[in-house]
């Protein structure tokens, strides 16, 4: 099955301190106006599409009478729960670039460069993120209600998901958002070119918006930036989430098909099968440890874009038959990859 933008994206540049990256990181338009100037909210529930957009269902902190339910409705026994404690960090993420490994910045002090950002690219496929004004950050204290919540609903979401997208089995997993990382600008790209693995990259600003910088690629690559900005407005530009992920078996094709050994214990394959699915990221630039790449094969193939938390979620289901519902946040892989 082919990547799509997203799932090449993610793939890529998933991290360990902020979490899955979004292609598409303004609000959709079909959103009340309000929503969509205040971008996505804790509570929201919903999925990321193939070109890595997220689409809100519902939120689970306001009633059933709010703004964001009006088109949609809400699911069946619907019950607003309180909010909790949030911490709020200003300059969360500084100013500057983000990408995968693979990229390296070219830095030519007091040398006249004909960009603002050089880059050499010395593998096939790639991500980099460029925030101008870097990005604040907003993360629930305390997670645990979220995943009480979930869990007492899980069934009755996926139906009433199943509904709005009209489909008859709805081969995915729900997102409950419980943090993000926003940016008033952006600039991003990805590529994936089997037969070249040398390349530059450069970033230019805009000369009608210095806001953004414009990307160039000596390969071919997808890229996108945001959209004119009015820096006295909100910041609604969603770069990275975390949040639990929601599975429900009965609504998977079919089982989930792991190559594992009977000596292993559950705990340390899982641990094992979420590793080699993040090495497929093939690491970040900074202090990040780099480990050799492993490939590992599960079916039916994801219909949504990869997630670490998707391939925990089907293999925790695929070892207890009786089990209907399972739920992961994404702290659990991104401390995965931190170790």
């Amino acid at each position: 099955m082919r990547d799509s933008f997203q799932d090449i994206y993610a793939k890529r540049l998933q991290h360990p301190d902020y979490g899955y990256p979004l292609r598409m990181p303004e609000p959709m338009s079909t959103l009340p106006q309000n929503y969509q100037d205040d971008g996505l909210q804790i509570g929201d529930v919903g999925i990321i599409d193939s070109r890595g957009q997220f689409d809100v269902l519902f939120n689970i902190c306001k009633h059933s009478d709010n703004p964001l339910h009006d088109s949609r409705g809400v699911p069946r026994n619907f019950r607003p729960i309180q909010r909790g404690d949030i911490k709020f960090s200003n300059n969360a993420i500084s100013a500057g670039p983000i990408h995968s490994h693979g990229i390296k910045q070219i830095l030519q002090p007091n040398k006249p460069r004909p960009a603002d950002y050089e880059f050499d690219s010395s593998t096939h496929a790639g991500a980099i993120l460029i925030l101008p004004r870097g990005a604040v950050s907003v993360e629930l204290l305390s997670p645990e209600q979220f995943r009480e919540v979930a869990m007492k609903n899980a069934l009755d979401w996926y139906e009433f998901a199943k509904k709005r997208y009209n489909v008859q089995h709805l081969d995915c997993s729900l997102y409950l958002i419980t943090g993000f990382y926003k940016a008033r600008s952006w600039s991003l790209g990805s590529f994936n070119n089997p037969r070249d693995t040398t390349g530059k990259i450069l970033a230019r600003r805009d000369d009608n918006n210095p806001n953004i910088y414009l990307l160039e690629f000596t390969f071919p690559a997808d890229r996108r930036h945001s959209p004119p900005g009015d820096d006295s407005g909100s910041i609604n530009q969603t770069v990275f989430i975390t949040g639990f992920k929601i599975t429900v078996s009965s609504w998977l094709a079919d089982p989930v098909v792991l190559r594992v050994t009977e000596s292993e214990t559950i705990w340390f394959t899982l641990v094992r099968l979420l590793k080699a699915c993040l090495n497929r990221l093939r690491g970040f630039s900074g202090d990040h440890k780099q480990r050799a790449a492993i490939s590992v094969e599960h079916s039916p193939q994801l219909s949504q874009p990869f997630h670490p938390s998707d391939v925990i979620n089907r293999f925790l289901l695929s070892k207890n038959r009786n089990a209907q519902v399972a739920i992961t946040h994404d702290n659990q892989w991104m401390d995965m990859m931190k170790d």
